[in-house]
C-alpha cells in the first residue's frame, strides 16, 4: 500500500485529533474549564504525574516511516526452511486489499447485526470454508491461536464428560503450545498428563502402544486425549489407530492438524479419522492468511462436530460462531449465535474469559482460500511435499547426514540426524544468507546438539533446494545415497477433491469491498460505543507494519536476524513504562481479557513463591465480564467455590468502600487481590483507589488495575503512585489498533518491581553495544502464546506512540474526556443520568445515559416489553447513521456513550442532535421503535431461531448475495438531522408492522 497523509482530516491532524484549537477552546469554555487541567482536578494531585512522561517528542510522519524502516531493515529475510510452530507460505494476492477495507478492519464485533452484516458475511465464509476443509459442522469465527485454542479445546471437552477427570495429551506437539498449555492449567487443577514416547529418539513417534500404556487403568476417567496429526519433528502420525482407541475408551479426540495439509491431494481430514472421525479440532491458520509477523496476529482455528451425535458438544464451547438467521421480514442475514455461553452474559460462569479473537486474519483467511481455490490449495500441498522428497534425497546424499527416522513417513517437514554441531551449522548457514531449519535435540536427545528439522512449502522452489545443496556442499563429503522415503499410505490421506471454489483476487476484492458497505467506520462518523474506545486507527500505522522486515520475520529465527523486532518490543517495553509509571513490562497478551489472566496468574504465582494460599479475589458489580470470566479460568472459581467477592458501587458511581474495608476484615489473608478497572465501568474515576491500594497491601494482597479505560488518563495519572501492581492495557482501544470485527486484539501488561521475576514471554534486552537479546524472567509463569504476542500490532501500537510522543498522549487523553464531557453536557437535560448520582464535573471518557420513567412508559404502552427497550432504542442509532451506543451495559437500562478524541465539535455537535432528536422521535411516536433499524441493509434479526436450531456453515458454491443498503449512509450523512428525523418517520409509516 502507498501512504497518503492527507488522505483525510483525522490523518492530517497533529496526534490524530481533528478539533482545532478553537474547537477545544470553545468547548472547554461551555464546561466552565479554563484548560485541561481543570478536567483532571476531581482526581488526587498525589496520584498524579508531577511532570511529562519519560518518552520522546511526537514525530511526523516521514520522521516515523525512516525510523521504523530502518528498524525493519535490521531484520535479515533470509532464504529460511524454518517451519516447526508457525508454517511460512505464499501470501495470496488478495490479502493486501483485503486488509485495506477501512469499514471492515475497523469496525467493532458485529453485535449489531444489522449494521454489521459485512462482517458477519465474511466470517461465514470463514467458518463454512473450512468446515468444508475438515469436515467438521461447526467452527467458530477463530481464537488467538492455536495453543489457546488447544487449551479451550480441553476445557470444552471437560464441560462435555463431566463425569470424567484426566486430559491426556501427546508430548509431541509444538513445545510452544505445550508451554502455553502447561500456563494456563497452573493453579486451576486440570492436571495433563503427558504421553511420551518411548522410542521417540529411534522413530520419531509417538503412537497406540504409547498411548493405551499412558491410559492403563484409569480408561474410565480420562476425558479426551489431544494429539497431532504431524509432530513436533515431522512424523505423520497414525491417526486413525489413535482415534479409534480414545473412542474405544469412550473419552473425546482432539486433534490438531495443518489446514493447508489436508487441503485436496493431501492428509486426511479430521471428520475422517478412524471409523467416526476425531471430536474436536484445533488448528494455526496465520499461513492461510498472512506471513509470519514475527508470530503473529495469528489464527486459532477450533472445530466441533454438531450432529445427530453430538447436538450439544457446541453448547460447551469458547468463543464466537456466526449463524444463518432472517430478520423480522423474513430475509436472509447473518447473526452471532450462542452467545449465552460468553463472559459479557454469563461471567464468572461463562466457558471462557475470551473477549475478543482474531476476527479479521479469518476474514483474510477466508478471502485467501477463495483465492487459491482447490487447484491452488492442491498445487501448494503437493509442491511442499514434492520439494521436502526432493531436498532429504538431497541432503541423504551427504556423508554425516541422514534421516533421524527413516522409517517415519513425513509430510513437507522432516529431521536430519548430523555428526556435526547443528548449532554451528545453523551460525554457517546465516554466512551463506540461509536459515536452515530449527535444532529439535532437545525434542529427541536431551542435552545433545544432532537433529535438524527443516521445512518446505510454496515459498520454495528447485532453486532454493540447489542453494541448500551447495550449502551442504561446503560442509560435507558427498557419500552413496541409499535415501527411500516410506510412502504415506492411503490411510492417511484425502480421498478425493474439497471442493472450494476458485475466484480472482480482482473478484474477492470488489466482493468484500461492497460487504464493506454494510458496516460503518469510525472514519466517517462517532462511533460511540461506550467502554470500546472505538477511536480513529491510522494509516500510517498499518502502512510501516507491513514493511517487508517486519511482515516476514519467523518467530523462531536467529536472534542476530530478527534484532528489528526485539527493538520494537524493547521500545515498547520503555514506552509503556513511562507511561504506566511501573517498572515492569511483557508485550506477549493477545488481548484485554488475556491481559486479566496474566495480571491474575502473576499474583498466583507471588503469594506461592511466599508459600502463601489464598483463594479470595475482590472485583466491583460492574466490572466487564471479563473480569470475573478471568477469576474463573484462572482457577478461583470452582464447581464447589466462588473464590470471586462483589463489590457494589455507591449512588454517584464510584466502589463501596466501606464494604470493601468490611470484605479486607472478613477475608484478610486470604485475599490474593483486587480487580479495579480505572476510571470504572460508569466512566468514573475511582478516587480512593489510592486509599484501596494501601489496605490490600495492609494484608499482603495485591492490586489489579483493569486498564481497559486508560484513555481518559494515559500520562495524567502515575498508577505506581496509585499502588498497582499489574495493569493491562488494550491496544486495540487506548492505542489504535483496529478492532478487526472482533480481533486481533493486543495487549500489554505493566507490573511493580515485585512481580518483574514472574513476567511471561521474553523481555528484549538492549546491550552496552546496542545489539538486543532475549531474557526470561527468572521465575516466569510461562507463556500465553505459542511465540511472541501479535507482534504486527506491536508495529502498529509503536508507530502511534511515536506520533503522539510524550506531549500527544497527554493530549489524547485530554481530549478523549472533554470530548465525552462536551456530550454529557448537551444531552443531560434531556435524559436521565446512570448512576444516578454522576456528575458533569465526574465524567470521564464515557458516560451512561437512560430514558425518564415517562418515557419508559409510553414505550411500553406501544408493545415493547421494558427489558428490550434500550436495545430497540440502540436500534434507531443506526438510522440515524451511527452505530449504537453500547446498550444495556453495565446498567441494564443505560446506553454508555464514548465518543473519543477522534472528532471535531462539529461532529460531536452533529452527534448531539441526533441523540436529541432520537429522543423526541421515541417520546413523541415511541411506536417507530416496533420497526426500527430502517435503512440497514436487513430489518431487526430474529435470532431466537437461528438460536434454538444453529446452523454455522454452507458449502460455498457462489459468492452469497450482498444485501444493499435501503438508504445510502453517504446521503445520511449529507442531510441535516432533521431531515434524518423525517425519513425515519416516513420509512416507518411506510413499513410493516
Amino acid at each position: 500500500m502507498n501512504y497518503d497523509p492527507q488522505v483525510n482530516k483525522r490523518e492530517a491532524a497533529k496526534h490524530y485529533i481533528p478539533a482545532s484549537d478553537a474547537d477545544i477552546q470553545a468547548m472547554l469554555e461551555h464546561l466552565g474549564c479554563q484548560n485541561f487541567e481543570d478536567l483532571y482536578s476531581h482526581i488526587p494531585k498525589d496520584v498524579r504525574f508531577d511532570s511529562d512522561i519519560n518518552i520522546p517528542k511526537s514525530k511526523s510522519s516521514d520522521e516515523i516511516i525512516s525510523e521504523m524502516s530502518a528498524i525493519a531493515n535490521k531484520n535479515n529475510i533470509r532464504t529460511s526452511f524454518i517451519g516447526d510452530g508457525l508454517k511460512a507460505y505464499k501470501v495470496m494476492d488478495v490479502a493486501g486489499p483485503v486488509l485495506n477495507i477501512r469499514s471492515l478492519t475497523t469496525s467493532y464485533t458485529p453485535y449489531q447485526p444489522e449494521r454489521s452484516q459485512g462482517t458477519l458475511m465474511t466470517h461465514w465464509i470463514y467458518q463454512s470454508l473450512l468446515s468444508q476443509l475438515t469436515g467438521f459442522e461447526a467452527v467458530n469465527a477463530s481464537m488467538y491461536d492455536r495453543a489457546t485454542a488447544l487449551f479451550e479445546a480441553i476445557k470444552c471437552s471437560m464441560r462435555i464428560q463431566t463425569k470424567r477427570n484426566k486430559v491426556l495429551v501427546f508430548d509431541s506437539i509444538y513445545p510452544g503450545d505445550r508451554e502455553v498449555l502447561n500456563t494456563h492449567a497452573e493453579h486451576t487443577g486440570l492436571g495433563i498428563i503427558w504421553i511420551k514416547g518411548d522410542k521417540f529418539s529411534e522413530n520419531g513417534s509417538i503412537g497406540l502402544d504409547e498411548l493405551k500404556k499412558a491410559a492403563c487403568g484409569i480408561e474410565d476417567d480420562i476425558v479426551s486425549v489431544s494429539f497431532p496429526q504431524i509432530n513436533n519433528v515431522g512424523t505423520v502420525a497414525k491417526v486413525d489407530d489413535i482415534t479409534d482407541y480414545v473412542h474405544e475408551i469412550g473419552a473425546l479426540a482432539i486433534a490438531v492438524i495443518d489446514p493447508l495439509l489436508i487441503a485436496t491431494g493431501g492428509l486426511k481430514a479430521p471428520s475422517k479419522y478412524g471409523q467416526e472421525g476425531a471430536d474436536i479440532f484445533v488448528a494455526e491458520g496465520q499461513h492461510l492468511a498472512i506471513g509470519p509477523n514475527f508470530g503473529g496476529p495469528g489464527l486459532g482455528i477450533f472445530g466441533i462436530r454438531f450432529n445427530a451425535k453430538c447436538k450439544k458438544f457446541v453448547r460447551a464451547t469458547a468463543g464466537r460462531f456466526v449463524g444463518d438467521a432472517k430478520d423480522i421480514n423474513g430475509r436472509d442475514c447473518k447473526l452471532i449465535i450462542l452467545s449465552t455461553r460468553e463472559q459479557h452474559i454469563k461471567r464468572e460462569k461463562a466457558n471462557s474469559n475470551i473477549c475478543s479473537n482474531e476476527a479479521y486474519i479469518a476474514t483474510v483467511c477466508g478471502a485467501a482460500i477463495l483465492n487459491r481455490g482447490d487447484k491452488g490449495l492442491q498445487e501448494s500441498v503437493e509442491v511442499s511435499r514434492k520439494l521436502a522428497l526432493r531436498a532429504a534425497e538431497v541432503l541423504s546424499s551427504f556423508k554425516g547426514v541422514e534421516l533421524a527416522f527413516p522409517e517415519a513417513a513425513f509430510m513437507n517437514e522432516f529431521t536430519m540426524k548430523i555428526d556435526s554441531s547443528v548449532s554451528e551449522l545453523i551460525a554457517k548457514g546465516l554466512e551463506s544468507d540461509l536459515q536452515i531449519g530449527v535444532n529439535v535435540s532437545d525434542r529427541i536427545e536431551k542435552g545433545s546438539d544432532k537433529y535438524l528439522m527443516l521445512c518446505f512449502t510454496d515459498l520454495h522452489s528447485e532453486k532454493e533446494i540447489e542453494v541448500l545443496e551447495a550449502f551442504f556442499a561446503n560442509n560435507f563429503e558427498k557419500d552413496s545415497n541409499n535415501f527411500k522415503p516410506i510412502a504415506l499410505p492411503a490411510c492417511q490421506l484425502r480421498e478425493g477433491e474439497v471442493g472450494i471454489a476458485h475466484y480472482s483476487a480482482k473478484e474477492i476484492e470488489d466482493y468484500y469491498t461492497t460487504l464493506g458497505t454494510q458496516n460503518v467506520s469510525p472514519d466517517n462518523a462517532i462511533y460511540p460505543l461506550g467502554s470500546c474506545t472505538m477511536k480513529y486507527n491510522p494509516y500510517l500505522n498499518d502502512y510501516v507494519a507491513a514493511f517487508d522486515g517486519f511482515a516476514n520475520a519467523h518467530p523462531q529465527a536467529p536472534e542476530s536476524d530478527v534484532q528489528g523486532c526485539l527493538e520494537v518490543i524493547y521500545e515498547t517495553q520503555e514506552y509503556f513504562k513511562a507511561i504506566t509509571g511501573l517498572p515492569g513490562v511483557t508485550t506477549q497478551p493477545l488481548a484485554g481479557a488475556q491481559g486479566e489472566l496474566v495480571g491474575v496468574k502473576l499474583f498466583q504465582a507471588y503469594h506461592q513463591d511466599r508459600g502463601e494460599k489464598r483463594d479470595i479475589i475482590l472485583i466491583p458489580k460492574t466490572a466487564h465480564g471479563t473480569n470475573p470470566a478471568t477469576a474463573a479460568v484462572a482457577g478461583l472459581v470452582t464447581k464447589k467455590f466462588n473464590g470471586i467477592v462483589e463489590i457494589e458501587s455507591t449512588i454517584d458511581g464510584e466502589m463501596d468502600f466501606d464494604r470493601l474495608k468490611e470484605c479486607v476484615a472478613e477475608y484478610g489473608e486470604r485475599i490474593l487481590g483486587v480487580m479495579v478497572t480505572n476510571p470504572n465501568t460508569s466512566g468514573i474515576f475511582e478516587t480512593q483507589f489510592a486509599a484501596m491500594s494501601e489496605l490490600i497491601h495492609s494484608v499482603g494482597g495485591l492490586v489489579y488495575m483493569d486498564g481497559a479505560n486508560m484513555n481518559a488518563i494515559a500520562a495524567w495519572v502515575d498508577l505506581g503512585k496509585m499502588g498497582v501492581d499489574a495493569v493491562h492495557n488494550n491496544t486495540h482501544k487506548t492505542w489504535s489498533i483496529p478492532h478487526g470485527g472482533g480481533g486481533p486484539g493486543d495487549a500489554f501488561v505493566a507490573v511493580s518491581e515485585k512481580l518483574i521475576p514472574f513476567l511471561p514471554g521474553i523481555q528484549s534486552i538492549k546491550n552496552s553495544d546496542g545489539q538486543f537479546e532475549i531474557a526470561h524472567a527468572p521465575k516466569s509463569i510461562g507463556s500465553f502464546h505459542r511465540h511472541e504476542g501479535n507482534f504486527g500490532h506491536k508495529v502498529r501500537c509503536l508507530t502511534y506512540l511515536k506520533a503522539l510522543g510524550h506531549d500527544g498522549v497527554k493530549r489524547m487523553a485530554a481530549v478523549a474526556v472533554l470530548s465525552a464531557r462536551y456530550l454529557f453536557s448537551r444531552l443531560e437535560d434531556k435524559f436521565c443520568v446512570l448512576p444516578t448520582g454522576n456528575q458533569r464535573d465526574k465524567v470521564m471518557h464515557e458516560f451512561i445515559l437512560t430514558l425518564p420513567q415517562s418515557t419508559f412508559d409510553k414505550i411500553v404502552d406501544a408493545g415493547i416489553p421494558k427489558a428490550l427497550v434500550i436495545s430497540r432504542v440502540g436500534k434507531l442509532f443506526l438510522d440515524f447513521g451511527f452505530h449504537a451506543p453500547t446498550v444495556a451495559w453495565p446498567e441494564m437500562y443505560g446506553l454508555m456513550i464514548e465518543p473519543t478524541e477522534s472528532y471535531t465539535k462539529e461532529e460531536l455537535d452533529r452527534f448531539a442532535d441526533a441523540v436529541l432528536a432520537l429522543f423526541d422521535l421515541i417520546d413523541e411516536n415511541p411506536r417507530v421503535l416496533l420497526t426500527a433499524p430502517h435503512f440497514t441493509p436487513i430489518d431487526r434479526v430474529d435470532d431466537v431461531p437461528a438460536n434454538k436450531k444453529p446452523v454455522m456453515a454452507e458449502i460455498i458454491t457462489k459468492l452469497p448475495e450482498v444485501l444493499p443498503n435501503r438508504f445510502d449512509l453517504d446521503k445520511i450523512w449529507a442531510m441535516d438531522i432533521p431531515t434524518v428525523k423525517e425519513t425515519i418517520l416516513k420509512a416507518h409509516e411506510d413499513a410493516k408492522i
